[in-house]
């Protein structure tokens, strides 16, 4: 379903960017917004289907208006949450967080970047903080990300000399989620290893959606004009805290 859905944005896209003078890249934009999206969403809501599906079409509709859609940072933000919420059942080899490393600082070239690059050294610190495996290379390397993606966005100029304006109703609706997620997710049902019927952890979830919630935030007051590039993950985090909401009173009735 979701490839189906992934190619209509993109053939959308296409479209617009052929009959009506779009953006010759619409069509990966829209492509993108959908599938990372979804993908986001299934993080950060892993218990349904349905309301990925969702917010991946709402994404797409964003996309192909043409207000922007940031897919590195919504790479990037992917990224935060699969590495918090642990959902593959396995820590990450020592090369994984080496890979994660260099595209943390490899996308830190933009503000919205640089938010989704240091968001990743933070979800790699905290991933081995909440392991009962620690590593102290972890350690090492988050460090290596935060400093290059601070490296990074200063030899690109990322940020300019002047304060970046701000969209007041966007940061409020991005704080508004921010503070909805520090709700507690009802008890994930998921299992990350169906062999040692190992379950989504509930602490990590929410951990998962507090700091994309901060990220976004964070993202709104720094990137200017560009944060409504942020918009998909919003919609992703808010349509994971409805369901979640949906859930709980499902089971409070039960």
């Amino acid at each position: 379903m979701i490839l189906a859905l992934t190619t209509l944005a993109a053939l959308g896209g296409a479209g617009l960017a052929v009959f009506y003078q779009g953006s010759p890249w619409l069509f990966l934009q829209a492509g993108g917004a959908v599938f990372l999206t979804w993908a986001l969403t299934r993080e950060l809501d892993p218990d349904r289907v349905n309301s990925a599906l969702l917010a991946g079409f709402l994404a797409g509709i964003w996309a192909l208006t043409e207000q922007g859609v940031a897919l590195l940072p919504l790479l990037g933000m992917l990224l935060v949450a699969r590495l918090l919420v642990e959902s593959t059942g396995r820590r990450p080899l020592t090369t994984d967080v080496l890979t994660v490393a260099a595209l943390a600082a490899a996308i830190s070239f933009s503000p919205l970047g640089f938010v989704a690059g240091f968001g990743i050294a933070v979800a790699l610190y905290l991933d081995d903080m909440m392991s009962r495996e620690r590593e102290s290379s972890t350690v090492l390397l988050a460090t290596t990300a935060a400093l290059g993606s601070a490296l990074v966005a200063t030899l690109a100029k990322a940020f300019g000399t002047t304060t970046p304006a701000l969209h007041p109703a966007l940061v409020a609706a991005f704080v508004i989620l921010a503070l909805a997620a520090v709700r507690v997710p009802p008890q994930p049902t998921s299992q990350v290893d169906s062999r040692r019927k190992t379950f989504i952890r509930q602490d990590r979830l929410q951990a998962a959606r507090v700091i994309v919630g901060l990220l976004t935030v964070l993202g709104g007051l720094l990137g200017g004009a560009a944060a409504a590039g942020l918009v998909p993950v919003a919609v992703s985090l808010g349509t994971a805290l409805v369901s979640s909401e949906a859930e709980r009173a499902t089971r409070a009735r039960l």
